[in-house]
């Protein structure tokens, strides 16, 4: 019986190369599901070298398999049911910041968010200042302004 042939040697590669390679295969499997922030990927590569996780994510990048403007876009138009405010908390927890986050949320109309929401939710206007004030917690909780609130609640109003 004839033994198989023995593998050729294995070129010198660095460690640091088979951790690229595999961070670069792990962003990939992450990105082919969803958008993902520059922030979120480098959360989920915390076990490896950060010079290596930074060096492969700007690589990523200048490829354009990951962009942040894009997850900001993709997340905002994920989350319709939600205003401003709470928007804004989000993108910044995920990493987004700065001028992206402001033209991202700059893009959106929130008093059309607002209204649809209101009239997804509720048909008929309020009838009783408690229920006026419930309706108006509602809307701060999903993140909505003031002035958004009110322009949302006097639009049902108006075609009740």
């Amino acid at each position: 019986t004839q033994r198989p042939a023995k593998p050729p040697p294995r070129t010198a590669m660095s460690s640091s190369d088979d951790a690229r390679r595999a961070i670069e295969a792990r962003c990939l499997a992450a990105l082919g599901r969803r958008e993902y922030s520059r922030a979120e990927l480098a959360a989920k590569l915390g076990e490896f070298p950060a010079e290596d996780v930074a060096a492969v994510l700007e690589t990523l990048a200048e490829r354009g398999w990951q962009s942040d403007a894009r997850f900001a876009e993709s997340y905002l138009r994920g989350h319709r049911g939600y205003g401003r405010l709470k928007m804004r908390h989000e993108l910044e927890a995920r990493g987004i910041r700065g001028e992206l986050l402001r033209e991202t949320l700059d893009s959106a109309d929130w008093f059309a968010a607002a209204r649809e929401v209101y009239q997804k939710k509720y048909s008929a206007p309020a009838t009783t200042p408690q229920e006026r004030a419930k309706r108006q917690r509602f809307m701060a909780q999903r993140g909505f302004s003031y002035e958004e609130i009110q322009q949302a609640m006097t639009a049902t109003q108006d075609e009740a």
